[in-house]
């Protein structure tokens, strides 16, 4: 443990991006608590409606798919392309937050909403949101890597853009769509049926 987080702390790409999800999921977490009590009404009508689903079984889980898995495509193939634009690597690390963030306040508003049981249905609900935040911190370290090899390579000559390192950066892209995959069959297909249970 104490080896890899020396790690981390060597590696200052890694190290920031770490440091902004920790910000923004922190900050999602305490959000819900100083909304309006009208929005907080609409998040518990939210809630419930998305739990009703779930426990009468109303869920469509083809087209619930269908819809994740291009999501979360569209999303990867975008960042993969900001890592090749040079100036994209704000917009990554908006993505980034954006991510992390939801993450918080999805878990905090749920325990808001449903108190001590939500406390074991947001652990359930935010397991494929926690993969994806995994999958989409690899593929935006990567971006951002091969973006600021980009930049050294065309304005400061420093380094070399290799067959390997293009090489890697394509099968970093399709490794994360995968991997996006698999957490998409576990959010649609498994954790809805954990959920039911705690209902």
């Amino acid at each position: 443990m104490n080896t890899l987080i020396h790690r981390i702390k060597n590696n200052k790409l890694l190290f920031i991006l770490l440091i902004v999800i920790i910000i923004s999921i922190l900050i999602g977490i305490l959000f819900p608590a100083i909304i309006s009590n009208s929005n907080k009404k609409l998040i518990l009508s939210y809630l419930d409606n998305f739990f009703y689903k779930i426990k009468k079984s109303n869920l469509n889980y083809t087209n619930a798919f269908i819809s994740s898995i291009s999501t979360n495509t569209i999303i990867s193939i975008f960042i993969w392309l900001l890592g090749i634009s040079i100036i994209g690597i704000l917009f990554i690390i908006a993505l980034l937050i954006i991510k992390s963030f939801i993450l918080g306040f999805s878990f905090s508003s749920i325990i808001s909403s449903y108190g001590l049981r939500g406390i074991i249905i947001g652990i359930v609900y935010i397991i494929p949101l926690i993969l994806n935040l995994f999958i989409y911190l690899i593929l935006c370290y990567y971006a951002i890597d091969f973006s600021l090899i980009l930049f050294n390579y065309l304005f400061k000559k420093r380094t070399n853009i290799g067959h390997n390192i293009v090489k890697r950066y394509i099968k970093v892209l399709i490794i994360s769509i995968i991997f996006l995959l698999i957490s998409s069959l576990i959010e649609i297909y498994l954790i809805p049926n954990i959920i039911v249970l705690f209902l």
